[in-house]
C-alpha cells in the first residue's frame, strides 16, 4: 500500500488528489512497475503515448542536478497520474481539516491492487528525476540526499478509463497555450543578461535572439529612427505599430549569421536611417500603407544589410551618407511604388523569393546593374555534374558572403580541401579558386597577405576530395560572366582530367 498526505477535490463529479512524492519514491515505484506510461506499439495499438525521449529526460536530469548552472532548479508543475480502477483509493480526512463541499485534506491510501499509476503528463520529468537519482547515488555525490528527498507535486485522478485518460493527455498537450516566445526573451533578458551558459540552456543555440531584443529596443526607442514606437512588445496595444517584436527579431537571423552583436548595435540603426532618407514615403507615419516595414520588407532589408555594411566598411566609411550611397541604385529600381501595400512586394513572402529579391537588389550595385549567370547546358541535366553546377551556383550570391579577414578564415577547418569565391568592391570583380597543393585555409591566408590584389568578402565550401574542388572551380568559372571575373584563365586540369563543363559545350 502507498500512503500519502494531501487534498481531495471534486471537479464535475471526478475525484482528484493533490499530493506529492519524493524522487526516491518515484524511483521505487518505477522499479516495480507501479508507475507506467501507456505507450503505443505495433502490437499494442490502443496505447496513446510515444516512447519517452531519453535526451529530453537527461536534460531534465542535468537541470535538477544543477549542471546547467540555473540557480532556481524548481519543478513546480504537477505530474498527472491516473488510477483506472474506481474506489481503489481510501481517503481519511484529518479531524481538524477545514473541509469544504468540494475540498478537504487528509491521508490518501492507495491499495496495491489498484496500481499501476498511468502517467498522463510528466513522463519526461519522471525519467529525468530517476536518472538524476541513480547517477548521484552511483557517484556517492554529496548532492544525493538533496535529490533523494526532492518533493514532486502530483495530481492523481481516479476512475478514468483508457479513452478518457487519452483525451486528458491530448487536451494537456494540444490545448494549453504556450508562453509567448517574445515574452520568454524579455524574461531571459532581465534575468540572465550576463550568463552565457544559462542562455544556451533556454534558447537551445539561438542565443543571438537574446541580443536581438536589445537591438529591437534600441530602434524602437530612438526618436530619429523609422522604427520609433513601431514595434509591438509583448502585451502592448498594436495600435499605431507595424510589426511584432517576435517577427522583427526573427528577421535578424540572417544578420547575426554574419555580423557580431557589437557591429549590429552600432550600424543597423544607421542603416535604417539611410533607408528612411531614401524611402521616406514608406516608413514612419506612412508605414501602414507600405510593406517595407512589414515582414517581407524587413526580412529583405535585413538580409541585405551585411552586404551593404561590408561594402561601406571595405571602402573606408560606414556612415549614413555612405550607406545611402550604396543603397541608391537599389532605391532607383525598387522605389516606393514597389513597396506599396498590394503592389509588387506582396509576391515576396517565402524565404526563397526574398533571397532572390536580395540578389536582384545587390545586382543593381554591380557593373551593368545585373548579374547574369550562364545557364546550365541541357546535356548536364541528369548527370553527376548537375549537382556540382547547382552547388557552385549557390556559392555566387553575395548575400551569403563573409568579411574576408583573418578571423573569418581562421574558422575554416585546418587541412580541409575546398573551393572559394572572393570579391573585390574596388575592382567590382570575382576571383574563384580552389585549394590545390595547400589546404583551403592556407590558400585563403595567402590571398590575405597579397595586398596587390586586395579582396573584401568571400564564400567557400569544403569538399570531400580534390576532384570535387576542381569540378566546382570549373563550374564557377563557367557560371560567371567575363566582365565580372578577375582570373580569366580557365582552371588547370586535375590529374589529367579535363573540365567536365567544357566537354559538353
Amino acid at each position: 500500500m502507498i500512503t500519502l498526505q494531501g487534498m481531495r477535490i471534486i471537479q464535475k463529479g471526478y475525484i482528484l488528489y493533490l499530493t506529492s512524492a519524493t524522487v526516491e519514491e518515484l524511483n521505487n515505484w518505477n522499479d516495480v512497475d507501479r508507475i507506467v506510461p501507456d505507450i503505443w506499439k505495433r502490437e499494442k495499438q490502443d496505447g496513446y503515448q510515444r516512447l519517452p525521449n531519453m535526451q529530453r529526460a537527461m536534460k531534465i536530469a542535468r537541470y535538477v542536478e544543477g549542471r546547467e548552472n540555473i540557480e532556481e532548479t524548481l519543478l513546480p508543475t504537477s505530474i498527472i497520474l491516473n488510477i483506472r480502477q474506481t474506489g481503489a483509493i481510501e481517503f481519511n480526512k484529518f479531524k481538524d481539516s477545514d473541509s469544504q463541499k468540494t475540498r478537504e485534506s487528509g491521508t490518501i491510501l492507495i491499495h496495491d491492487e489498484a496500481l499501476p499509476f498511468f502517467e498522463v503528463d510528466g513522463q519526461h520529468r519522471i525519467r529525468g528525476l530517476i536518472e538524476a537519482y541513480k547517477e548521484l547515488k552511483q557517484k556517492k555525490s554529496e548532492n544525493f540526499e538533496e535529490i533523494k528527498y526532492y518533493p514532486i507535486p502530483l495530481t492523481i485522478m481516479e476512475g478514468l478509463d483508457r479513452p478518457k485518460e487519452a483525451i486528458q493527455f491530448a487536451v494537456i498537450n494540444t490545448q494549453q497555450k504556450s508562453i509567448d516566445p517574445a515574452l520568454v526573451l524579455r524574461i531571459l533578458y532581465k534575468r540572465y543578461r550576463d550568463k552565457s551558459q544559462q542562455l544556451d540552456f533556454f534558447l537551445k543555440g539561438g542565443k543571438w535572439r537574446f541580443w536581438a531584443v536589445e537591438v529591437c529596443d534600441q530602434l524602437n526607442s530612438d526618436y530619429n529612427s523609422p522604427w520609433s514606437d513601431k514595434i509591438v512588445a509583448p502585451g502592448e496595444d498594436r495600435k499605431g505599430k507595424v510589426i511584432s517584436q517576435q517577427n522583427f527579431i526573427n528577421s535578424l537571423e540572417t544578420v547575426y549569421r554574419r555580423l557580431d552583436d557589437g557591429i549590429i548595435k552600432q550600424y543597423l540603426p544607421l542603416y535604417w536611417k539611410a533607408i528612411k532618407n531614401l524611402w521616406p514615403e514608406c516608413v514612419g507615419e506612412n508605414a501602414s500603407n507600405y510593406s517595407l516595414q512589414r515582414t517581407n520588407g524587413i526580412n529583405t532589408f535585413h538580409w541585405l544589410f551585411p552586404y551593404i555594411y561590408f561594402k561601406c566598411f571595405s571602402l573606408g566609411n560606414v556612415k549614413i551618407p555612405e550607406l545611402a550611397k550604396c543603397l541608391k541604385p537599389i532605391n532607383k529600381k525598387f522605389d516606393a511604388s514597389f513597396w506599396e501595400r498590394g503592389g509588387k512586394a506582396k509576391g515576396f513572402t517565402s524565404r526563397a523569393s526574398q533571397g532572390g529579391l536580395v540578389d536582384e537588389m545587390i545586382a543593381t550595385t554591380l557593373p551593368g546593374g545585373i548579374l547574369k549567370l550562364s545557364k546550365m547546358d541541357a546535356r548536364i541535366k541528369g548527370t553527376k555534374e548537375e549537382k556540382n553546377w547547382i552547388i557552385a551556383k549557390n556559392l555566387i550570391p553575395l548575400r551569403s558572403y563573409f568579411l574576408f579577414n583573418n578571423e573569418e578564415v581562421d574558422r575554416i577547418q585546418p587541412g580541409a580541401t575546398g573551393v572559394y569565391v572572393i570579391y573585390s568592391f574596388t575592382k567590382q570583380r570575382f576571383y574563384v579558386g580552389r585549394s590545390h597543393q595547400q589546404d583551403l585555409k592556407s590558400r585563403l591566408h595567402n590571398h590575405l597577405q597579397n595586398k596587390s590584389n586586395e579582396f573584401h568578402i568571400f564564400n567557400s565550401r569544403l569538399c570531400k576530395e580534390p576532384k570535387q574542388a576542381h569540378d566546382l572551380e570549373c563550374a564557377l568559372y563557367h557560371l560567371l560572366p567575363e566582365n565580372l571575373k578577375i582570373n580569366k584563365e580557365h582552371p588547370s586540369a586535375f590529374e589529367g582530367k579535363e573540365c567536365p563543363f567544357c566537354l559538353v559545350r
